[in-house]
This record gives C-alpha cells, structure tokens and sequence, in this order.
C-alpha cells in the first residue's frame, strides 16, 4: 500500500482539524511503514492503539465545536464516528487474539475511511463552522 499523501482537498477550512487530519495521515502512514519493514505484531498494534487514541481526541473535538455552534449534522457525523470506532476497536480485537485479519486488510480500511470521510462528510461542517468562528 502505497503512504497517503495529504492534499489542499481534504482541507476542512479549520485549521486546527486540518492538522489533526495531518496526523492522522502520518499515524496511518506509520502503521503503513510498520508492515512493509516487516514489524512485529507488537508495534503495529501499538501503532494502531496511538492511532485510536488520537482519533477519539479528534472526534470528541469536532464533536464539541459542531455542538457549541449548533451544527445540524451533528448527530450523523457523531454516528459515523462511533462506528468508525466499533470498527476500530473490532480490529484491533481481531488482529490482537490472530484471528482472520490482516495487516493489508486493516489499512485498506483505515485509508478508505480516512480519505472518505474527510472528502465527504467532514467538507459537510467545514464552511459552516468556519463561518461561526470567524
């Protein structure tokens, strides 16, 4: 797989979630670099239990600006966030007991979901907010 690579399209207008979603690029490329160089389990679940932490941090930021700001998307973006998080967390299990689960598999899913979410429904709050906070 190849590293992702953040481009001016998955910029949200806020500067402080464009640079978690910086992070969470660089967080997925780790995991990314882990598997090519051939890692143990070990560090690459460590590198997925940060990423996890990370991403509830962010999640839980957006969630509070887009309630302090009345955002009506809320209650879907909060939604789509928690399932991301089951599936989060539903891997991690997987890949932690070596049950069915593969390296490639679990960074296909991050990726896809990273780059769609941010493309889709996060470019949803971004000029909204944008407008409240200026």
């Amino acid at each position: 797989m190849q590293l992702l690579v953040w481009e001016d399209t998955f910029s949200v207008g806020i500067r402080e979630f464009d640079q978690h979603h910086k992070i969470l690029f660089e967080m997925i490329n780790s995991l990314i670099i882990a598997k090519s160089e051939g890692s143990e389990g070990r560090v690459i679940l460590n590198t997925l239990e940060q990423l996890k932490s990370y991403t509830i941090f962010h999640f839980a930021a957006e969630e509070t600006m887009m309630e302090f700001f009345g955002f009506d998307g809320l209650e879907e973006h909060a939604a789509e966030h928690q399932n991301l998080l089951d599936q989060v967390k539903a891997y991690q299990s997987r890949f932690e007991t070596r049950q069915d689960v593969s390296v490639d598999e679990l960074l296909e899913f991050l990726a896809s979901w990273l780059l769609d979410h941010t493309l889709g429904l996060d470019q949803a709050y971004g000029p909204y907010l944008k407008h409240h906070i200026v």
